[in-house]
């Protein structure tokens, strides 16, 4: 252990000094932060002797491809050492994280507020080319034998609809059980892939709880749901059938955006939400992820939604309007909300489905392949820099 330790004070002479971000603003928590390990530094060992140093305990640990790294809790003398210690890439302060929350109705304009139809107008909307169609067409593998892993506030797996394809996969919430107190994650999931309100009915949906039954969290937890939903996927040779639904998001924050990136590196295409704010996406985290496919939000009258954030960063857009899902407090139990969160967990099912109409690809190719397959030029004001690609599964309607 005396080698190790020297050759870790002796790294900062031949290697760039430890990025140490101290910064503090309204969404970061004081005293909680997210270390990077180097990538050519084993991580057990690097954090035994970091802990000892720093006197700190790592909360949640990290490997997810070359995204190696901890979080922690530490006050200024705890980053005076890391600071010198060569196995330290980067340290972040912790940010808040927010489901990209349900939207009022009083905030999204009059021509968004259309009363839903008894058929998910969203489903119908991504299976013709026209608008105004009440029903849903697709092909009956439905996603079959694809994976959708949803981090999120937990996911109410009890729910009929989901037929005994849904389970609870991990939980990193202090203090909350596994289950979904919010409704949030088991409304996403629901249109993932619930039998009656769902994209993708056959698909087999994983519950990763990451944020509490107030629907906000932290970017520790939210990176330990990555770490654990790519580790779980590879663990059960499926990642190449395996996607990640993410409904949430906050402030821009590089340890996040790497941890998706090292996600989609693995092989696990990430659907990601744009954001409700009606402003560039590129400002939020994991939104503005390049390797994540980044979801806008439309209208039944295919307007961008008023609150969907926009940019090039956006990838696709999707319906988030008025959706009707499953919902938490009866195994009957629905609700019909709007956000990009809403809109997301549509593209993460159509690309569960294509997985399994069409067989695997590449995160990117996937992505690439949704965007082919969207219907162009349809969409009133995308937003400066959006693209006008509106989701659609291809079935020839």
């Amino acid at each position: 252990m005396k080698s190790f330790f020297n050759f870790l004070l002796a790294v900062p002479a031949v290697l760039a000094a430890p990025q140490i971000n101290r910064r503090q603003d309204e969404n970061t928590v004081p005293g909680k932060w997210i270390a990077q390990i180097n990538e050519d530094s084993p991580l057990a060992s690097a954090l035994s002797t970091i802990q000892t140093l720093a006197g700190i305990e790592a909360k949640h640990q990290y490997e997810i491809g070359s995204f190696k790294g901890f979080s922690f809790d530490g006050d200024d003398g705890v980053l005076d050492i890391l600071e010198t210690i060569g196995a330290i890439k980067s340290v972040e302060p912790d940010r808040k994280v927010y489901a990209s929350a349900p939207v009022p109705a009083a905030e999204i304009d009059a021509r968004a507020l259309v009363q839903q139809s008894p058929t998910t107008w969203g489903l119908a909307r991504i299976s013709h080319r026209a608008r105004g169609a009440n029903n849903y067409i697709y092909d009956n593998t439905a996603g079959a034998g694809s994976y959708i892993y949803v981090v999120d506030t937990g996911v109410y797996t009890g729910h009929q609809d989901f037929g005994g394809r849904a389970s609870a996969g991990a939980n990193f919430v202090e203090g909350e059980s596994a289950t979904d107190g919010n409704g949030h994650g088991t409304h996403c999931a629901g249109t993932t892939g619930s039998t009656t309100y769902g994209v993708a009915k056959r698909a087999n949906i994983i519950g990763v709880k990451v944020l509490g039954s107030d629907g906000s969290g932290y970017n520790s937890d939210v990176i330990a749901g990555i770490n654990w939903a790519v580790s779980n996927a590879q663990q059960n040779n499926r990642i190449s059938r395996s996607v990640i639904s993410m409904s949430l998001g906050g402030a821009y924050d590089p340890q996040s955006n790497n941890a998706v990136a090292q996600a989609t590196a693995a092989g696990m295409f990430v659907a990601v939400a744009a954001g409700n704010d009606g402003k560039d996406a590129s400002n939020y985290s994991p939104a503005s992820e390049r390797s994540a496919c980044t979801v806008g939000a439309t209208d039944i009258n295919d307007n961008r939604a008023s609150f969907s954030n926009f940019g090039s960063i956006v990838d696709i857009f999707a319906p988030g309007v008025n959706i009707q899902s499953t919902w938490i407090g009866s195994s009957t139990a629905t609700n019909t909300i709007s956000g990009t969160s809403m809109a997301t967990p549509h593209i993460a099912g159509l690309a569960a489905y294509l997985l399994a109409l069409e067989g695997t690809r590449s995160p990117a190719a996937l992505c690439s392949r949704i965007q082919s397959l969207s219907t162009k030029n349809t969409i009133v004001n995308p937003g400066s820099g959006s693209p006008n690609y509106l989701a659609y599964n291809g079935n020839g309607a």
